[in-house]
């Protein structure tokens, strides 16, 4: 396993790597929405010089990569059509979105009952403190542009003040915002065409699809929550069939589906959708039915055993937190973002993961196991940022190539990327 974070423009640096090298890239670009007013999430001049530019960086990415190999971009549900748009641009064919559920959205929307009170010079009385368990903001420090008690954010849920309306209109616009709280993130996945069918292609550059049983939902793959959280009785029994040389387990867990959760939005649809029972389970066919094919009980079609479990709907999807290095003890703990601890491992004391957008390592390392090649892959980021998705690869054991223009994410993420590298894999990561 090797890595190597270089230091440039993503398009000067590709330019110069050897084209049908690449088994995938994941990458995490800016959206264009400007924010925290940064330069780099501008959206350079509109919605057609945003897609160009993106288009250009992604049809650099097609060039280095091998026929076939899988494409997993990021993007905000508001700027999605954009990244989508240059995807398809850039030559990908677009196979589907993943979408990342979660719990620890920010909600910024504009006060309208404030608004109006606030263009009358009406004073409002306060009436009441907020109270919450976000740990974005809550010291009042104007972190991600918050400042209690300004209007600016619709939840409340951050110290600030609870006021009363002072004029009649205010009073008729009272609960009235603007924005919804976010709660998805979109991954577009695509593929390079591959040459040939996929057995073909696959013969022929090591690159084909995506690894299945490595993502499996309650698998023995290492993944938490066997069936998802919530899950229980798991019922998976040894293939019924007799003419295997080893038997199987005919569970091999659920398909993987593209929906992945936080524990916080599995709580709240199991929640919702109360407990239900699978059907099948210790080795039983669905109903007996007959058009699974003869292969239903074989080791290429286990198709007619189900899981046989109880619980929430949450199990049927994959769940990666926001997480600590120390999984036990962040499995019994919602964090909003990545952890300080997990941000800042491998650094010094003194220093800081400045990076505003740093992705949780557990959700990169699912992204990187559901690319992964037979014999790992080179795993490519034009936008390393502070390397999450490098430390993400090297647990996953993929060779990893980062490409960063800011030189103290640089570091950063060198350092990140190392600190990960030395450590034990956990279970449950």
């Amino acid at each position: 396993m090797t890595w190597q974070v270089i230091c440039g423009d993503c398009l000067d640096v590709m330019r110069d790597m050897d084209a049908d090298s690449i088994d995938s890239v994941i990458t995490d670009p800016p959206a264009g929405i400007s924010f925290m007013n940064a330069k780099w999430d501008s959206d350079k001049g509109g919605a057609e010089q945003w897609i160009t530019w993106l288009a250009e960086v992604l049809g650099e990415c097609y060039r280095v990569m091998k026929p076939g190999g899988a494409l997993l971009v990021w993007a905000l549900p508001r700027t999605s059509h954009w990244t989508g748009t240059a995807v398809e641009r850039a030559g990908f064919r677009i196979v589907d979105v993943i979408q990342h559920v979660f719990g620890s959205g920010f909600p910024k929307s504009h006060d309208i009952s404030k608004a109006i009170d606030k263009a009358a010079g009406a004073e409002r009385e306060v009436v009441g403190r907020y109270q919450g368990a976000s740990n974005i903001g809550r010291k009042g420090d104007g972190k991600f542009g918050y400042t209690p008690g300004d209007g600016s954010n619709a939840g409340g849920d951050f110290g600030g003040d609870i006021t009363a309306p002072a004029t009649p209109l205010a009073a008729l616009w009272d609960g009235w915002g603007t924005a919804l709280k976010p709660a998805a993130e979109f991954w577009w996945l695509a593929y390079k065409p591959r040459e040939g069918t996929y057995a073909e292609n696959a013969l022929e550059h090591g690159v084909a699809g995506l690894w299945i049983d490595g993502c499996r939902v309650g698998t023995d793959a290492g993944w938490s929550y066997p069936n998802g959280r919530g899950g229980k009785g798991w019922g998976g029994k040894e293939s019924l069939s007799q003419n295997l040389e080893e038997p199987i387990k005919a569970n091999a867990g659920r398909w993987p589906a593209h929906l992945i959760l936080d524990d916080e939005a599995g709580d709240a649809l199991d929640r919702q959708s109360g407990e239900s029972t699978s059907s099948g389970g210790n080795g039983k066919a669905f109903a007996g039915k007959s058009w699974f094919g003869p292969d239903a009980y074989t080791r290429d079609g286990p198709y007619g055993i189900g899981l046989g479990d109880t619980g929430g709907a949450s199990r049927f999807f994959q769940h990666c937190n926001w997480a600590d290095e120390d999984w036990e003890a962040q499995r019994m703990m919602y964090t909003a973002k990545a952890s300080r601890s997990e941000r800042n491992a491998g650094l010094d004391d003194d220093d800081a993961n400045g990076h505003p957008t740093v992705k949780a390592i557990a959700l990169m390392r699912y992204l990187c196991r559901l690319t992964k090649t037979p014999t790992g892959g080179v795993v490519l980021d034009p936008f390393a940022g502070s390397g999450s998705t490098g430390c993400a690869a090297v647990k996953e054991g993929r060779d990893f190539i980062g490409i960063e223009r800011n030189a103290e994410y640089c570091e950063i993420a060198r350092r990140r990327i190392e600190h990960w590298a030395m450590q034990p894999t956990l279970e449950g990561m």
